[in-house]
């Protein structure tokens, strides 16, 4: 067994801690420690690079339906023991017991070499024993597995669909609108669409796309099939959302186009089947609008999905550039490193054991980002933080090595600092001991404990020892204090490397946020979305102002593994921007109108009783 020794250890991780500014909490810095067997400058340097003792992705910008998943490994086949028959005749006396002494020790024999069987019998299957036919295994797990899923589709969880009252329904003026699905395993799918709604670029496409003429015809027909039906099913939602007078919209026949998958699961986390959703929705559209350029002679835009690869595409060629509609990002809630920014860099700047990083060939007009959380988390939680603009220059081909060399130049200064904090450990520790500490404790023995016993000579020597002792700590103390100055600049330097204005020139800002409390049920997630710069928070039938601070600083579900699971990012829109045109097809803006009027109607009779 390997024995640590334990103040040794927590002296290691204190110095961890300082060097990192006391941006990383007590675990991680014992996780990196241990990773390198407790050798501090292996840890800093790690941790530097971004290593905080977790397994993370080489591909940061895989998609879900890209990754690897990893079976467990099969266990090996049990060793079987040899079968050495014995025949123990029970008819005789002397010679049955010479027997039973045979067996007895053949036993003992074959048991200390092999040791002790566990598990399950080797011994061939005998029908008359079985309980069920063996070979029904499988089919009878897979009817239990579908079995469990019915009960949480049909399950009555307290929050079921339930239309709000016609004199309820109105909206206010200026508010948003709700998108509710008819089952609550559906939630999930209804907040992605909703939030995409509130994305700009996203709303003015879909308001202005109008499907193929046939060739002869003057009115274009709602098309039938492919992902033209599923564009049009949007159109239709968006423009009730846009419209509509009332303020609860039925979900059910938008999302039945896209057949998402069910959250019939409570331990499934949410935003594991909104990024599977996310993908197909925007591969659907990006579809539609690729075909959309072509028919009109426009130049090919990215809306959804961007394009990257390795930053070494341009030298070997063979390898391919790959789509993305969505950044999956570990929100593990357990390090320094715990916001947007901070991972995507963390994840991106470690070029380690051969690992091409990877960047973007071609940005899109919109971009997502999965905050998943896997693993066990030990020690504190921390919020996940993530900024109202975010800036993707650094993570840009285009970019690579301006933003290589500030990245060198932030190796580089860490460096320093690591260098300066072990230079202030080496002038106030010695042995595990603090010498500051023993300083001032020598310093007060002379001056208050020590006896001269009248005598001159030995007053005067005390005094002088005294005197030392104080230059000395004078001294020590106002080089750590200079060390701490230049520590605190090149840390500063370090943070705003990145800053430059050659690096913040596409800027995306936040559109909409969803959540999960981390409990199972259509109330128990919603989302935030911007309208006209005035931040909404969203839940079911239930719709508030907020502020943005409680946007980017909610901290619900925190310690259920849960919170913020989805970010949607857009391009900034030229200053004093709102929407661009929007000009929804007459059809169904008519539609809306005729089934406002009926309300109005409606609502005027019931009022009115």
């Amino acid at each position: 067994m390997h024995l640590r020794d334990e103040a040794k250890e927590s002296i290691n991780i204190e110095l961890l801690i300082t060097l990192m500014d006391g941006s990383v909490d007590h675990e991680v810095a014992r996780r990196v420690l241990r990773k390198f067997d407790g050798d501090v400058e292996k840890a800093a340097s790690a941790m530097i690079e971004g290593d905080r003792g977790e397994d993370t992705q080489s591909s940061l910008w895989t998609s879900h339906s890209q990754m690897e998943i990893n079976q467990p490994r099969p266990l090996p086949a049990p060793a079987v023991r040899p079968n050495s028959p014995i025949n123990i005749d029970l008819t005789g006396d002397d010679d049955n017991n010479d027997e039973l002494s045979r067996a007895l020790k053949a036993s003992l024999e074959t048991a200390s070499q092999e040791g002790p069987m566990f598990g399950p019998s080797e011994r061939p299957p005998d029908a008359n024993w079985a309980m069920v036919p063996s070979n029904q295994n499988n089919v009878a797990a897979d009817d239990l597995d579908r079995a469990i899923q019915a009960s949480f589709e049909q399950a009555d969880t307290g929050d079921e669909y339930q239309p709000l009252p016609l004199d309820q329904q109105w909206r206010k003026e200026g508010w948003p609108v709700t998108l509710r699905p008819t089952k609550h395993t559906m939630v999930y799918a209804a907040l992605v669409l909703h939030a995409l709604f509130y994305v700009p670029q996203i709303r003015e496409r879909v308001a202005n796309w109008r499907p193929a003429l046939p060739e002869g015809a003057t009115e274009a027909e709602p098309p039938k099939n492919g992902p033209e039906l599923l564009m049009w099913k949007l159109v239709e939602t968006f423009t009730n959302m846009d419209l509509a007078k009332l303020v609860d919209l039925d979900a059910h026949e938008v999302l039945e186009g896209f057949k998402p998958e069910p959250w019939s699961n409570p331990a499934q986390p949410p935003g594991e089947l909104s990024q599977r959703f996310f993908e197909k929705v925007a591969g659907a559209l990006d579809k539609v609008f690729a075909h959309e350029f072509i028919r009109t002679g426009q130049a090919k835009q990215r809306i959804m999905q961007f394009q990257y690869g390795n930053s070494s595409f341009d030298d070997e060629p063979g390898e391919l550039l790959q789509d993305a509609s969505i950044v999956r990002v570990e929100a593990l809630g357990r390090s320094d490193t715990n916001d947007l920014v901070g991972r995507l860099s963390a994840q991106l700047s470690s070029n380690k054991d051969g690992i091409k990083r990877q960047v973007i060939f071609e940005p899109s007009e919109v971009i997502a980002f999965h905050l998943a959380r896997s693993g066990t988390v030990t020690g504190e939680r921390k919020s996940f933080k993530y900024p109202k603009h975010i800036y993707l220059d650094q993570f840009l081909k285009e970019n690579i090595e301006l933003a290589e060399s500030k990245r060198a130049q932030q190796r580089g200064l860490h460096a320093e600092i690591q260098k300066l904090v072990l230079h202030n450990k080496s002038l106030t520790h010695f042995n595990d001991k603090d010498t500051l500490t023993d300083l001032r404790s020598s310093i007060y023995y002379y001056e208050n404990v020590a006896d001269a016993k009248d005598d001159d000579e030995r007053a005067r020597v005390t005094q002088i020892m005294a005197n030392k002792l104080k230059g000395i700590l004078a001294q020590v103390e106002k080089e750590i204090q200079v060390s701490d100055i230049n520590i605190a600049k090149m840390r500063d330097q370090a943070g705003t490397l990145l800053d430059c204005p050659e690096l913040q020139r596409v800027r995306y800002d936040l559109r909409a946020v969803l959540v999960h409390d981390g409990l199972y049920g259509r109330k128990h997630l919603y989302s935030y979305v911007q309208e006209k710069g005035v931040w909404w928070r969203i839940e079911d039938t239930s719709i508030s102002q907020v502020s943005e601070v409680n946007v980017l600083e909610d901290s619900v579900g925190l310690h259920l593994g849960a919170g913020p699971y989805l970010l949607l990012y857009s391009k900034t829109l030229p200053e004093g921007t709102e929407l661009l045109d929007l000009q929804w097809p007459p059809p169904i803006k008519a539609c809306q109108i005729l089934f406002a009027c009926q309300n109005t109607y409606l609502t005027f009779h019931i009022r009115s009783m």
